[in-house]
């Protein structure tokens, strides 16, 4: 059987804390009245007596002993000492519990919108992010908690309703090639007697669709475990590039497209009044702080995605620029280019211009979302600097000193 705990309100512990004070304060001033009090009644028993003779002789003082004018003087005296005690001694009793009545009342009355707002806060849910709290208009500190609380909410419910999305997603494309696994088993199944060739078909579907779901799997696993993997490598960005052509050339050479890296500082391509412009970059690349892991992948997707989406003998091109602390990795393809509406979609998980040609040529629509993620965590961004018929080009910016840990 377990014990229920007390729970003490914030209204009485305020009322506790605030009747001790007033108990120290009571008290303390009690003894110092009733000691100046009682120091003045003992200060009557002796009486100094002065005489000033008319005749310009000198003053005559004497000391009178009220005792022997007054018997009952002594008594009296005791007896009011002890009537000014006991009625101190009331007085500030009553003082106490009458203030820490009106304190519990008063705090009360101070901490409904308080309890108010906790009840409101009881209420929202995962259905009802979106709910806004009405703010109390005293301009006060819970005021401005109510306020934070609303900001918070609008953040959680942005952030469930992209999670959810997501999720929709990645759970459409897990299941359509599952539904296509599970549609060919079951025709192969009906029939009484395979040939060798619809078995080496059926092997290369299955192969093809686990491909499939694995590259999705792996994808979004990566998306997840971003903030994990540590950003403290120095990174030369040249080398990089290097590395991503020689992993991507066997890809290019079948799509017959040529990948090159421009280490020239002039570029035929502008950018907009947002962004330094790329004829005047320089060539001094250095290192810069992150994870090789991670920008390694983002380069790499960029790349296979001007290779993937490039017209027939057409070209990609690669060149890293830096100006005024900040590096641009610059992916120009010979491709039909993006339309100015689905130049930011692009980067949203699982969008596609063209939905036909990336389920066939296999992709999830994760790669440039994952490019843009990295991006974010270096503390940079990627976006489209231009496009048009010709082609498009792509900037992944960084800070030379892009590590966020």
């Amino acid at each position: 059987m377990t014990k229920k705990r007390f729970h003490t309100s914030l209204q009485l512990k305020l009322t506790l804390l605030l009747s001790l004070l007033m108990i120290v304060s009571c008290v303390l001033m009690y003894f110092f009245i009733s000691h100046s009090a009682v120091s003045g009644m003992d200060g009557l028993q002796n009486y100094m007596i002065k005489v000033d003779p008319q005749d310009g002789d000198s003053p005559i003082t004497f000391n009178v002993d009220p005792k022997a004018l007054f018997p009952q003087f002594e008594q009296e005296i005791q007896e009011t000492k002890e009537d000014f005690l006991l009625r101190s001694v009331i007085a500030t009793t009553i003082i106490i519990l009458l203030s820490s009545v009106c304190t519990y009342f008063l705090t009360k009355k101070t901490l409904t919108p308080l309890q108010k707002l906790t009840s409101e806060v009881s209420q929202i849910q995962a259905q009802n992010l979106s709910t806004q709290l009405a703010v109390p208009n005293s301009k006060d500190e819970i005021a401005q908690l109510t306020s934070s609380f609303n900001e918070m909410l609008a953040r959680l419910d942005n952030a469930f309703s992209t999670q959810k999305q997501f999720s929709a997603n990645a759970a459409h494309e897990l299941r359509t090639p599952l539904a296509v696994l599970q549609t060919n088993l079951e025709v192969f199944e009906k029939k009484q007697e395979p040939e060798m060739v619809e078995y080496r078909q059926l092997f290369t579907m299955i192969k093809e669709q686990t491909a499939r779901l694995s590259q999705l799997v792996g994808t979004l696993l990566d998306m997840t475990n971003l903030k994990s993997v540590p950003r403290t490598d120095q990174v030369t960005l040249e080398e990089l590039v290097d590395e991503v052509f020689c992993d991507l050339d066997p890809v290019a050479e079948k799509a017959g497209i040529s990948i090159h890296f421009d280490d020239s500082a002039s570029q035929d391509w502008h950018t907009d009044v947002h962004t330094p412009d790329a004829s005047a970059l320089n060539n001094n690349i250095r290192n810069i702080t992150g994870s090789y892991v991670l920008l390694y992948r983002a380069v790499y997707n960029l790349v296979e995605n001007a290779i993937k989406y490039n017209r027939p003998n057409g070209s990609v091109t690669v060149s890293v620029k830096e100006k005024n602390s900040q590096v641009m990795i610059l992916v120009k393809d010979t491709g039909i280019g993006i339309s100015p509406e689905n130049q930011k979609k692009i980067f949203d998980p699982f969008f596609r211009v063209d939905k036909s040609r990336s389920r066939a040529m296999g992709g999830a629509g994760l790669g440039l979302a994952l490019v843009d993620s990295i991006a974010r965590e270096h503390g940079g961004s990627v976006k489209v600097l231009e496009s048009n018929e010709k082609g498009s080009i792509i900037a992944l910016m960084l800070p030379v000193s892009s590590s966020k840990n």
